[in-house]
């Protein structure tokens, strides 16, 4: 099960990194954030750069069970996958993670349509951010998330953004850092249990907390 005292309550505005390596978890964690949002009302936007949307929105909608929410995907995979996840109306697809420009015009056509669907309030997903950086160099992706985060504070929104540390250097990691908040840190223990911690979040636990 997923704890529900991991990040019970977090400041309207925040921006977190969902930081851990491969196969440890963040992005089930990140989407059981997103879709505790529904039940408040919140709608939700994943920004994927690693999953293709169709395996992204099944996981999603699993999680969501009987409730229903605003749910949009930009997806950056697909037109390099071949799959056709163009074909789905929750869909929004952009040629390449490099293509930063097009993923913020998707993203404020899908913030806009929340609003004319009576969404006041949106969680934001991004997985992941580590293949953006094989596509553009950091100095860009830093302006590009600076942009994204400071949209998220101004509208009261939550970001979750996540990230493989074992994939860059510790400065690259430290430097994307800045731009946020607070961060989650995931990890596999030795005896295979996944865990997870919180960092510069205000009344969230620091200790490792375990979650399926």
């Amino acid at each position: 099960m997923f704890p529900p005292e991991l990040l019970s309550e977090v400041e309207p505005g925040t921006n977190l990194l969902v930081s851990g390596p491969a196969m440890s978890g963040k992005r089930q964690l990140l989407l059981r954030l997103l879709a505790r949002g529904a039940d408040d009302g919140e709608g939700a936007i994943v920004v994927t750069s690693r999953n293709p949307a169709d395996d992204l929105a099944a996981e999603y909608n699993d999680l969501l069970g009987d409730r229903t929410s605003f749910f949009r995907i930009i997806d950056s995979v697909s037109s390099r996958s071949g799959g056709n996840e163009g074909e789905m109306s929750f869909v929004r697809n952009v040629s390449s993670p490099g293509e930063l420009t097009g993923i913020g015009i998707e993203f404020s056509e899908l913030a806009r349509e929340a609003e004319n669907n009576g969404v006041e309030r949106l969680r934001i997903g991004f997985d992941s951010l580590s293949p953006l950086l094989m596509y553009v160099d950091l100095q860009r992706l830093f302006r590009f998330l600076h942009v994204f985060t400071s949209q998220i504070q101004s509208r009261d929104w939550l970001g979750l953004f996540a990230i493989d540390p074992d994939s860059h250097d510790e400065q690259v990691v430290n430097t994307i850092s800045q731009l946020f908040d607070g961060m989650v840190q995931v990890r596999v223990a030795d005896d295979g249990t996944r865990e997870a911690r919180v960092r510069g979040v205000t009344g969230s636990p620091t200790e490792w907390v375990a979650f399926d």
